[in-house]
């Protein structure tokens, strides 16, 4: 039998009717998507048959896209895809507009590169030379364009002059074609008269309005987003969709994830839902906060063995998890900081440890993944998978058995030695291929060529632990690590002298929102730490906290759960 929230929404799809639905942590939220995608089947599979029609599944990541289609069954009425994918077949087909379209986007880049060159004494040698170079392959790709016969593709690298963009001209060409043309949208519509987006609110707001504005409206249209607006974790996401679109709004408020502790500590950190334990969960457990003030003093594996071990009654301490909430304290536990600063550097950290999606932005660290990957299957015996994954041809048993000796000598020489050496031995062995965006890396730039440059003389070991980190294989993680997941027992540690501006926890307790943004990051990231939890929550600050900060947290947490310098 339907739930409350099932019907509304089925209601909605009989109605035509598009809708959000905001679900609070551990409510269930893919469950419902699944439920929903299973109901549309079951009452319109004819005539979606009928009229060669698909219902669209947005995700936001390629894992959340095979999860959804195993629990889908594989059904080929439903199209699964990230949201670059789905717009990328939508508007592929129509050459001579996206040939149009291109050209504009590298005019308003030539626009601003011109604007800047302009901008520049004659003293800034450097700059207006980089600027020069710009406006020249700029001005060569229009012509290119303008003038010859040539095919527009979606790439994972730019290249102006041969016609191919990449995922950041993608929403801005996309978003270009709907507006302009009504014929494509009606086209799209007909094609896809259902289409769900999961995790909408880490949905870039390009990407949403694109839907709205251009998609809704129509009769026999439905978009329906799933996903909470509390539980942003990527800056470019939406975060709340406008009310101004009227969409039917749905709240799910049960939670079966948690304890009633961690659930009535949820509750205070929102208004708009308030959450139940439901009578399937039975879990109990315990919230707790310690104030150190000193984080030169603070050891996480001494604070667990004296403060949350016996508590809690683990058996040992790796069973409990560590939520560390920045990157650089984690670099620093598993000693791969130099690789990560290079990257921060570079504003490049969210291609080294965010979702496989942005791993397409730097082509050197999506390689990296792979040979990490490779080797993996390789260790565990994964022969087929490993088989698969490597470009290296077995067709025969002494092909099989150099191929076997190529990877024993990679095992020993990734432990000492650069990056460059053991990308080069790869390639050069076949054991991966070199990519496109690799053969086509801008060493002209010169930024790009430094940061080149430094990334080689990186010891791989670095880029060996970060990697064991992304695959979760420690007790350590990040708020972007540990989104969807869930832990028995965890351990939040804060230090606002951790990320900058970013985040201010003391500004957050003291009910301070005079930087708005700020204060709704902080409270979302609060929330989506502290809703992992299934029994026991601790929450360390190793920060200063004023007094109204403290004030705020012992009404929170409760007096008798709050510790000061344990």
């Amino acid at each position: 039998m339907a739930s409350k929230v099932e019907q509304q929404i089925f209601t909605c799809i009989e109605n035509h009717e598009s809708f959000i639905l905001d679900a609070g942590a551990g409510s269930g939220k893919t469950w419902i998507l699944v439920q929903t995608l299973n109901y549309i089947i079951e009452t319109k599979s004819n005539k979606l048959k009928n009229t060669n029609q698909q219902i669209v599944c947005i995700t936001y990541t390629n894992i959340a896209k095979d999860e959804i289609i195993e629990r889908t069954e594989h059904n080929e009425l439903i199209r699964v895809s990230t949201i670059h994918d789905f717009l990328w077949d939508c508007i592929k087909y129509y050459q001579k507009e996206l040939k149009i379209k291109l050209i504009e986007v590298i005019e308003e880049k030539l626009s601003k590169e011109q604007g800047k060159l302009d901008g520049y004494t004659a003293r800034a040698v450097k700059s207006r030379e980089k600027s020069e170079q710009k406006i020249s392959k700029y001005q060569d790709a229009i012509e290119n364009l303008n003038t010859q016969k040539i095919k527009i593709n979606y790439e994972n690298y730019s290249k102006y002059s041969e016609g191919k963009f990449s995922h950041d001209e993608l929403i801005i060409i996309a978003e270009k074609i709907f507006s302009s043309y009504p014929k494509i949208r009606k086209i799209t519509k007909d094609a896809y008269p259902i289409i769900l987006v999961d995790e909408y609110q880490d949905t870039q707001k390009e990407t949403v309005e694109i839907l709205l504005n251009y998609l809704l409206g129509s009769e026999n249209f439905i978009v329906g987003f799933f996903g909470d607006k509390l539980q942003q974790i990527y800056d470019t996401g939406i975060g709340e969709i406008p009310n101004t679109y009227n969409l039917k709004l749905i709240k799910k408020t049960e939670n079966f994830r948690s304890s009633n502790e961690v659930i009535q500590l949820l509750n205070k950190l929102r208004t708009d839902i308030q959450q139940y334990q439901p009578e399937k969960n039975k879990r109990v457990g315990s919230i707790a906060f310690y104030y150190m003030d000193n984080p030169d003093d603070f050891n996480v594996k001494n604070f667990l063995k004296n403060n949350l071990q016996e508590k809690w009654s683990v058996a040992s301490i790796d069973d409990i998890k560590i939520l560390y909430l920045t990157h650089r304290y984690i670099a620093k536990e598993n000693q791969y900081e130099e690789l990560l600063e290079h990257y921060n550097k570079a504003n490049k950290r969210d291609c080294l440890i965010d979702n496989e999606n942005n791993r397409t932005f730097c082509k050197y660290a999506d390689f990296l993944y792979d040979l990490e990957s490779l080797m993996d299957l390789f260790v565990t015996n994964k022969i087929q998978q490993f088989l698969k994954k490597t470009f290296y041809k077995v067709d025969s048993f002494k092909a099989k058995k150099k191929l076997y000796d190529f990877m024993q000598e990679l095992l020993v020489i990734k432990n000492t030695n650069n990056i460059d050496k053991i990308i080069e031995f790869a390639i050069s062995n076949n054991l991966l291929p070199k990519s496109e965006q690799m053969k086509n890396y801008d060493f002209e730039d010169e930024e790009k060529k430094e940061f080149y440059e430094k990334l080689m003389e990186i010891e791989y070991s670095q880029f060996m632990r970060l990697y064991k980190v992304q695959q979760d294989n420690t007790s350590f993680s990040t708020k972007h690590n540990t989104k969807g997941d869930e832990f028995k027992h965890a351990l939040v540690i804060i230090d606002d002298n951790a990320w900058k501006q970013k985040y201010n926890f003391n500004d957050y307790f003291s009910s301070n929102n005079k930087n708005e943004d700020r204060f709704k990051r902080t409270n979302n990231l609060f929330y989506v730490v502290s809703s992992r939890a299934k029994n026991n929550l601790a929450v360390v600050c190793v920060s200063t906290l004023s007094d109204d900060a403290k004030f705020k947290v012992k009404e929170w947490f409760g007096k008798e759960n709050y510790y000061e310098n344990n």
